[in-house]
Formats: structure tokens, sequence, C-alpha cells
């Protein structure tokens, strides 16, 4: 298959050495009004006094964590890597975030609350000027009716574990996939509903246990199969359709693209659980020891 091959040797090189596991994750809120492209460059420009900096090209504080934003202006922090047990390097994480949104809201009046979704967003400024996510937009508005809320109107958190060995990604996805559908780590009803009606192409590969997937190889070549099958972003159809064939690297780009409740997130190697609604932070908390708790009982490590 192609690009298979090339990937499953990347995925095997950066996980080479790894002898424990690391977590992460995620947290992402969302402006209580929409923001105006005025309103988001005051809030990027009050991280300074937050204590967070740009370094190439990177919003990061002193502790690793850094920010991002989405389309519509939502807020994501972003944490380093944490071993188990790391629980006060994670509580002060914690509040960090408390205190960088609450120097926000002081600085520019911008209040980033933690919920899943607010409706009538579709139509929302878009903030960001990066190509894949005008890209991006164009074509969920020709291929679904909810996928321009996604971008601009849900908050989510996503919940990262590292591949420890090729050979463990079949356990630790099944894991999660089961976790998805648990309360507390399911989908809400309004993202999941947009999420069912953005991309049938990124969105559509849903978790489910199949006799024929038995082995870490068959795993692998599905989702391979499930990204040569979404819509490239600028030409808006298959990327397995493309001629001249693309390159490995920008296989690896599309890749990204892909909103899977479960993913194979390339930049850490890790599994990324997707389907968390955004929630305050002493929520989050009890969510995110559950998480690290199970993950490490369920995987008992790869030789």
């Amino acid at each position: 298959m192609r690009y298979c091959d090339d990937f499953r040797s990347l995925v095997q090189r950066r996980t080479a050495g790894r002898n424990k596991r690391e977590f992460g994750f995620e947290y992402e809120l969302i402006a209580e009004k929409p923001l105006s492209k005025h309103d988001f460059q005051r809030v990027k420009n009050s991280l300074d006094s937050c204590g967070f900096n740009d370094r190439n090209g990177k919003i990061i504080c002193a502790e690793g964590m850094y920010i991002t934003f989405e389309p519509g202006g939502q807020l994501e922090f972003s944490s380093p890597p944490l071993a188990d047990g790391s629980t006060v390097k994670f509580d002060n994480l914690l509040k960090i975030i408390s205190r960088t949104v609450t120097g926000i809201r002081n600085s520019t009046s911008v209040n980033y609350i933690p919920v899943p979704y607010i409706p009538h967003r579709a139509n929302a400024p878009m903030v960001l000027e990066e190509g894949r996510y005008r890209d991006l937009h164009l074509l969920l508005g020709t291929v679904s009716d909810r996928g321009r809320e996604m971008m601009k109107g849900t908050a989510a958190i996503h919940l990262h574990a590292s591949l420890t060995c090729f050979d463990e990604l079949l356990k630790l996805w099944t894991f999660m996939c089961t976790l998805s559908r648990k309360s507390g780590f399911a989908m809400g009803k309004h993202r999941r509903d947009i999420w069912n009606r953005t991309d049938p192409s990124r969105c559509g590969l849903r978790c489910s246990k199949s006799d024929e997937i038995n082995s870490s190889d068959i795993l692998f070549e599905k989702l391979i199969c499930f990204a040569l099958r979404a819509l490239e972003l600028q030409r808006g159809i298959p990327f397995e359709s493309i001629r001249p064939k693309p390159s490995f690297e920008e296989f690896l780009d599309h890749f990204t693209t892909i909103f899977t409740d479960v993913r194979l997130n390339t930049k850490g190697m890790t599994l990324e659980l997707r389907t968390l609604d955004s929630r305050p932070l002493d929520q989050f908390k009890n969510s995110w020891i559950a998480f690290v708790s199970m993950v490490q009982s369920v995987m008992d490590g790869c030789s």
C-alpha cells in the first residue's frame, strides 16, 4: 500500500527507546461572544503579560505549555509531555490556564468559557489566515451543513497517551475506542450531531470491534486507507486520486486533517482521544486522573 512502509518506519523510529509512557492534553475554551479579527489580535497581544512568549513561532510559557488558536478564535492550551504521577506539574499547568484566562479577560474583556458548544457560530468571522483553514472552511461549506459550526462553535479536550512501540497500537486504540463511548468521555449530543454532519470522509471512521482487525499492522493499514479516501482540502477529491502521486510529507500533512474519534497523532507519536467535551478545570482534573489511571492499568507494556 502507498505510504504504508514509510509511515510504519516513521512510527518505529519515533517510538524507539521509549521505556515509559507519557501523557498530554489539549484543553480548549471558546469565547463567550464571537471574536472579530481586532478582538483576536488584542487577545494575542495580551499573552505576553500572562507569561507566554513567541519562541520560534510557538506561543509558549516557561513550564513548556503552549497556546494555539482555532479558526473561530477558540483558545487551546497544550501541555508538555507528562509522566504518570506528575500531579504537582499537572496542577501547576491548571493554575497557569486559570491565570491566563483571567488575565485575558481583565486585559481585553474577552471571556473564554469551558463549554463544548455555542450555537449560531457557523457564520462567525474566521480569525486565522492560514491556507489550510481557508481551504477547510470552503470544503466544509460544500460537503456538510454543520462543518463550519465545528470549526468555530465547538470546544473539546483531547487526551494523549504515547505509543511505546508499534505493536501496541491495536491494544491502545481498542481501549481508547471503548473509552470514547463511556459516560464522561463520550461526546455530548450537540458536538456529536455536529461531528456526524461535518465531513463523512474525515469523521466517518467510527470505533467498533471487528474480528478482521486482529493486529496492529491491519489497523494501521485501515487508518491509512481511511486517510487516502478522505477529501484533500484544496482539490476536494480523495487524496488517493491525486496525480501525480503526492510525496510522503504531503500525505503526513493530509493525515493531520483527519477528524476521527481516536487519532494517531504523528507529532508526538501518541494516540489521541478527541471525544471529551470542554468542561471546567476541576471536572477536567477528575477526567485526567481517570484517563491516566485506566491507560496504565490496561496497557501492560511492550517489549
